[in-house]
């Protein structure tokens, strides 16, 4: 996952007054807006503050005690709660539908089925092509998207700064073949953490599946554990779950090359079999 540190001012944190923050053990300054936003409200803080998916950005300013907490914008692809740990989503596997006489390097007609999906849900993620006979493969962002059984990725549209409109110049170099490999890969979309996956932040209230969300991703924060196996222990690492997704465990969530650059450091032993948020250092940034 990539991060996008940016210079971001709001107004001055909960926790500059010693407050409890919208969560009541969050110590932060957003309102429930930020937390579970629709596509709507992301659009609007957009134009305000000009926030995109993957900005990141730390707190700073008179709030000592909030010093070190960080932050990231992102996209839920499933329900999050309070505390729960989060990590890339997954690239969407499909290939392409190439019907008889439709050849085109504007747009891959694929096999993924979006009839569920608005129209141009898609846009601004990335379409990744490997067509047959092409030299190399091939990553554009999808500038369209149809919303149907065989969903159709745009890639590059009418450019009306030239003459006739042709297509711009995001086209793909060779057109896709029928089943030729197509993957929709998705930045700063998030599912819950497991075992298997890597950790890149720590979801800050409730969020509908869907909505954007901000995430911590360093600092002092609030993370779901439990004990399935191993009881979390202060100070000493702790990894994913392998049973519950999104939570914390001891030493059974076993250190891996994926989790190399993520840390998260327990402030409480917790031994009991039930999901509980406790505070925990945090650091996913890689720094």
């Amino acid at each position: 996952m990539l991060y996008k540190p940016k210079k971001i001012d709001y107004t001055s944190p909960a926790s500059a007054q010693g407050g409890p923050g919208t969560q009541k053990a969050v110590t932060h300054y957003f309102g429930s807006p930020y937390i579970d936003m629709t596509a709507a409200q992301f659009q609007a803080i957009s134009g305000a503050i000009g926030a995109t998916l993957g900005d990141t950005w730390w707190l700073g300013g008179g709030a000592g005690a909030s010093g070190g907490n960080a932050f990231m914008f992102v996209k839920a692809d499933e329900a999050l709660t309070l505390g729960q740990v989060v990590a890339p989503a997954t690239p969407q596997d499909t290939t392409a539908h190439n019907p008889a006489g439709e050849s085109t390097t504007a747009y891959v007609t694929t096999h993924y089925d979006t009839s569920l999906l608005a129209a141009n849900a898609e846009v601004d993620n990335w379409v990744w092509v490997t067509a047959t006979g092409a030299t190399l493969p091939q990553l554009r962002r999808i500038k369209a998207n149809t919303a149907a059984t065989l969903s159709r990725f745009t890639v590059s549209r009418p450019d009306p700064l030239r003459p006739n409109s042709p297509n711009d110049q995001d086209v793909f170099d060779t057109a896709a073949t029928d089943n030729d490999v197509v993957k929709i890969i998705r930045p700063y979309h998030v599912i819950l953490a497991t075992s298997a996956t890597p950790m890149i932040g720590v979801a800050l209230g409730a969020v509908t599946s869907g909505n954007y969300t901000i995430v911590q991703v360093a600092g002092l924060a609030c993370v779901s554990a439990t004990n399935n196996g191993a009881a979390t222990v202060v100070n000493v690492p702790a990894k994913c779950d392998a049973g519950t997704a999104g939570t914390i465990t001891g030493a059974a969530g076993t250190a891996t090359l994926y989790n190399a650059a993520a840390s998260i450091l327990p402030q409480i032993a917790y031994n009991a079999a039930g999901p509980l948020v406790i505070p925990c250092f945090v650091n996913f940034t890689g720094q």
